[in-house]
């Protein structure tokens, strides 16, 4: 299969929600640093915004503030970006005019319990970034970065802004990946 094919064939599974493997790498291959394709991060966007979408129970849903948005940058790497809040928090409105200490503490646990779920979904995110993107030179990074949403009245002592994680395509293939908060 080609790999504008294998894409192709990933898109379309992506779109359909179906659980998808990463592209396996024949023994022996190798990634080359030719010229690679401007859509090759989309298939992953999609994957990454299901996955972010369905990593909590649906009636208690991690907030994805719009799209996982993926990029090449030659030389240096695949860069993909998310924004979320934890929980889907309550705003301030004509008919709540303010948020309870009890309800913004029960959120404030509730995004502490959640980040160590969400990390290891990102270390998986980037197992399969390194494993999909086979076009990738070995040497070149892999890095996805989560950036939290905080509403004006959390409560954000201690809690980090984004958790990035970084590693060359080999080490993240390897699980070597470095996890940085901040």
């Amino acid at each position: 299969m080609t790999s504008l094919a294998a894409l192709v064939l990933l898109a379309a599974m992506a779109a359909s929600g179906a659980q998808i493997a990463p592209l396996k790498v024949p023994v022996g291959a190798r990634a080359t640093s030719g010229r690679i394709s401007a859509g090759i991060c989309t298939p992953l966007e999609r994957r990454f915004n299901q996955r972010l979408a369905t990593l909590f129970d649906v009636t208690d849903p991690l907030d994805l503030l719009g799209n996982t948005r993926g990029i090449y940058l030659g030389g240096f790497g695949a860069v993909f970006s998310a924004e979320v809040s934890l929980v889907t928090t309550p705003s301030i409105t004509p008919f709540r005019s303010t948020i309870s200490k009890d309800v913004a503490d029960s959120i404030r646990q509730k995004k502490i319990q959640r980040l160590p779920f969400l990390k290891n979904v990102m270390k998986e995110m980037m197992h399969n970034m390194a494993a999909t993107l086979v076009q990738v030179p070995d040497n070149e990074q892999m890095v996805l970065v989560v950036r939290f949403y905080y509403e004006p009245w959390e409560d954000m002592n201690g809690m980090p802004g984004q958790v990035l994680m970084r590693a060359s395509r080999k080490d993240a293939l390897a699980g070597n990946i470095q996890v940085e908060e901040q």
